[in-house]
Formats: C-alpha cells, structure tokens, sequence
C-alpha cells in the first residue's frame, strides 16, 4: 500500500522528462490502514460495523425498504486535515446489500442503493443514540465488499496525479487519452517504461480520503461532462490478505464529490463508483 510522500528523485530515467508537470498535481491525501476491531464505540471512524445515529435520524434504506449498510464511517477529529473537508462531525456511507452493492449504473449520483450522511455536532452521549440495530441486520443472502468491523488509522501523504485519472493523459502527455501518446514517446517501450514504472512507483491503489482515484476500469468522469470537475472523497479498495475487503475480483469502490458541495458539507450529489477486473 503506497503510504509514502512523493519523491522525485525516485522516478526512473524514463518518467524524468514528465517531473515537473507529474510535480504541478501533487495532492494531499490521507492513506488509511485498516484493522480488524470489534470494540469500537459508536462514534469513532470504522469500516463495517454499527453506525453513528442519533434517535431522531431514520436508519437509511434503499428504495425498496431494505436497510442499507455501513460501509465505512469518518469522525473527522481522528483525522488529519485535508482542504475543504470538514474538521469536525461525522460523515458515513452506506450501500445496499446487493449484486452491485448498490451502485446504479444509469445514474451513479441517485442515492437509492447508497447514502451518504453528514452529521456536523456528535453527540457522544449513548442514550441519545440508537444502540439497537437487530432489525437492520443482514441476512445470509445479502451480498457485501467487507466482513466484519475495522478501525482505521489515518496518514496524511502526498500524492500525484494517478494513472487512471481522466485527466491524466491531457495533464502530463498533452494527448485525449493515453495511449494517444504511445507514438510520441521516446523513452523506450511505453507499456514497459511508462505506464509499469508509473504504476508501480505511484499507484493510488490502497485505501484513502482526498487525493486521486484508483481504477480497474475506467474512470467514470471520462465520458461525463457533468461531473468532470468532481474530485475523489473517499476509496476503499480491496484487501484479502489480513482483512476482508473484496469488491467483486479485486476490485475498488471510490466515491467523487464536487469541490464546492464539499465546502458547503452537501452530499446529496455524491457520484459512487466501483469496478473489478
């Protein structure tokens, strides 16, 4: 999991003509290191488990009345500060339980299948929460990226702009799409000198808040006009290793949002996205 600050003087001899526009898109990003944990309080960041909820908020269902799970939760005063996210409250995503774990591919923005919540004042007073969430539990038949309950340690880094961005190509290459520029490029074979050096040193694979978006397939900004100007909110990618995280074969599932709902703490046009190989 790529955690570490961006280094220039790590990038092989074939990235080196691309330094200082690779440079001018360095970003910072909180990576994140998930751990198996049963014992949380309702309050605190998490992956999985119980969420924050006070009594007079309804549980988030779907469009057909099925509870929605919590996919991860952030208590923004466990977390080092990223521009225009908030600093304070509690923000939470949910998805359905389904075969496409919520995401609507005619209209990734329509929160039926997923929610997003904002709460901006935690009340950390348990009998002012619900505690009980029998009710809302799933079933055996219920699909879901994750098992069980993890906290989370947060590490703010730096990242530059990621090989599967939209924005790649016409940033650093100056072609529509990568690899429009195979043709141009000088430094050997651009599949082995390129593109797998790139992708190995700077990968945005892992988990994280902020900064750029991994994909297995394309991004979905692509072809949106619309949502061209949205930037990453949150990437939970998958994890077999020490923890249960899959999203379908090894996939990632990443949420955008719009810089200026972002500062406004709206979240009603948060786009959810995942893809898998």
């Amino acid at each position: 999991m790529n955690t570490m600050n961006f280094k220039p003087e790590s990038l092989p001899n074939s990235l080196q003509p691309f330094l200082e526009k690779i440079s001018a898109t360095i970003l910072p990003t909180v990576s994140m290191q998930l751990m198996p944990n049963d014992r949380l309080t309702v309050w605190q960041s998490k992956v999985g488990g119980k969420p924050y909820l006070p009594l007079d908020v309804a549980y988030p269902l779907d469009s057909h009345g099925n509870p929605l799970a919590l996919l991860a939760q952030f208590n923004f005063t466990e977390i080092p500060a990223l521009p225009h996210f908030p600093d304070k409250g509690i923000l939470q995503f949910y998805i359905a339980a389904d075969d496409l774990y919520g995401m609507n591919f005619d209209d990734q923005q329509q929160q039926s299948g997923f929610r997003v919540l904002y709460f901006d004042q935690v009340i950390e007073d348990t009998s002012q929460l619900r505690q009980d969430f029998s009710e809302f539990e799933l079933g055996e038949e219920d699909y879901l990226p994750f098992t069980g309950q993890y906290s989370i340690e947060f590490t703010l880094t730096t990242q530059p702009i990621s090989l599967g961005d939209f924005a790649f190509a016409p940033k650093i290459l100056g072609t529509e799409d990568l690899y429009g520029f195979e043709d141009q490029f000088e430094g050997g074979d651009f599949e082995n000198d390129f593109i797998e050096p790139y992708h190995e040193l700077l990968s945005a694979s892992g988990h994280r808040l902020g900064g750029y978006p991994f994909f297995t397939q394309t991004d979905p900004r692509q072809y949106n006009a619309n949502i061209q100007d949205y930037i990453l909110l949150f990437q939970l990618d998958s994890e077999d290793a020490e923890n249960e995280i899959m999203w379908g074969d090894s996939g990632v599932g990443n949420f955008f949002i719009h810089p200026e709902d972002l500062k406004k703490r709206d979240f009603s046009k948060v786009l959810y996205n995942w893809d898998c190989y």
